[in-house]
């Protein structure tokens, strides 16, 4: 019985022929044209198709495209092949680049990729990048001409003949890399509905439309040290934060099912009686703070009221305050330890934009008195996960928004989720590089108003 992996995924092929053992043996070891094949093994023409078929089908077959004898591109499956998303029926003239395909270096050269398609594409002559970004309102021969094919200008290779390059974007349509010129399927709801970005995040951060390490696979223990479960300080002036009482809640606190039927995002703030400090803390530590340090990692872990994916526990919040009283108005980083705030940044023009984007977002007349942004130290996440760190991120998130809403409705005030925030606003205001931790959320929390 022989079975071929590619990654994950892995088909059985069943008893093979000497001949079909042997075909599989040089396409592990080579590229080979189809006659080349058939001469360098024994075995029967039909079976050799038959198997190439399968493996083609199941996705573990890369197959070059040659023009003049010369590699022009090579379609590298990443997944089991499936229909073509475009026969083409129209003149190649009519044809443009997909707005989902997206074209990147590597060590190798320049790849192409698409989330509607199941292969990348491997670009060994450059001139077609060339012709790729001129297709709209030409046709082949007009597009070759565009980048040097015919003309005084020597390409950097020779230039594939007009009928290879009609040739290589039929092949490059039906892999869905092109559309025709009026949008086709794209213009639908089932593909309008997707950005380019949201739709490439989606198939890349899941399995089944990528060649990707996938998972807790820790690529970058050789590279770097994890970061530690607990940020460290700042260095500021720190405020302690009142604890609860949890044994006293655990008896008194409103049920489960109460605060789940009672949410509502609340958007009006009670300026006449704001926010205390004991309110906020009660907020934070319930929801937020770290109880314990486990160990069993190859890293530091947490463990907080909330669930988090590899007890990675990367987020941290920075409570914007306005207006709380017992506490002076500016940015704060909450440690979850210590429980208590660390004061970074005044009130001033960075701190401003971020309380007016809240505002904006929320619809408020006046300021939230309390904006928690809440920042990922995205390498606690990406030092372990392959793929899926950026998604597992996200899903944080959403369980902490959920946590936030549960306590503040459990303590009668008023918290709302945003959609979205100015990241770069914070970065100015925290001075921590954008690319190590950043905003990925905001919820608003204050005293309840007469009206929300």
């Amino acid at each position: 019985m022989t079975r071929v992996y590619a990654g994950r995924r892995g088909i059985r092929l069943g008893a093979l022929s000497a001949g079909q053992t042997s075909a599989l043996e040089v396409l592990g070891s080579r590229s080979v044209s189809f006659r080349t094949l058939l001469d360098s093994v024994r075995g029967d023409d039909e079976e050799i198709s038959e198997l190439l078929r399968r493996v083609r089908e199941g996705g573990w077959l890369s197959v070059t495209l040659t023009g003049d004898g010369v590699p022009l591109l090579t379609f590298r499956p990443l997944a089991p092949a499936v229909p073509p998303v475009l026969e083409l029926t129209c003149d190649p003239a009519e044809l443009r680049l997909s707005r989902f395909a997206v074209l990147r270096a590597e060590q190798s050269g320049m790849v192409m990729e698409s989330p509607l398609a199941h292969v990348a594409v491997e670009f060994h002559d450059a001139t077609l990048v060339s012709l790729l970004a001129s297709l709209p309102g030409r046709g082949p021969q007009e597009s070759s001409e565009a980048v040097g094919y015919g003309s005084a200008v020597a390409p950097t290779c020779p230039a594939p003949r007009s009928e290879v390059v009609s040739e290589v974007l039929s092949a490059l349509a039906r892999h869905g890399f092109l559309t025709p010129r009026d949008g086709g399927a794209e213009r639908e709801f089932p593909l309008a509905q997707w950005s380019q970005h949201e739709l490439l995040f989606h198939s890349r951060t899941r399995l089944g439309r990528h060649d990707l390490e996938y998972g807790g696979t820790y690529w970058a223990k050789d590279i770097a040290a994890p970061l530690p479960a607990i940020r460290r300080p700042f260095g500021g002036p720190t405020v302690q934060l009142p604890r609860p009482d949890l044994d006293a809640l655990r008896t008194n606190d409103r049920t489960l099912t109460e605060v789940l039927e009672d949410r509502r995002s609340l958007r009006s703030h009670n300026d006449s009686a704001p926010l205390t400090l004991a309110q906020l803390g009660e907020f934070l530590y319930r929801g937020a703070r770290n109880r314990e340090r486990p160990g069993g990692g190859p890293g530091e872990l947490g463990n907080r009221p909330y669930p988090s994916g590899g007890a990675a526990y990367e987020l941290e919040i920075y409570p914007l305050i306005t207006r709380v009283d017992g506490v002076v108005a500016g940015l704060y980083h909450y440690d979850p330890e210590k429980h208590r705030l660390e004061l970074l940044a005044w009130p001033g023009p960075a701190l401003t934009r971020l309380a007016e984007a809240a505002r904006l977002s929320a619809r408020m007349p006046s300021r939230p008195q309390v904006t928690l942004l809440v920042t990922a130290r995205f390498g606690r996440v990406m030092w372990k996960y392959s793929a899926i760190g950026y998604a597992l991120i996200l899903k944080h998130v959403g369980v902490l928004y959920q946590v936030m809403y549960s306590v503040a409705t459990a303590m009668g005030l008023a918290g709302c989720a945003l959609g979205g925030g100015d990241s770069d606003a914070f970065a100015a205001a925290s001075g921590l590089p954008w690319e190590t931790e950043s905003t990925v959320g905001e919820f608003l929390l204050g005293s309840t108003g007469e009206e929300n």
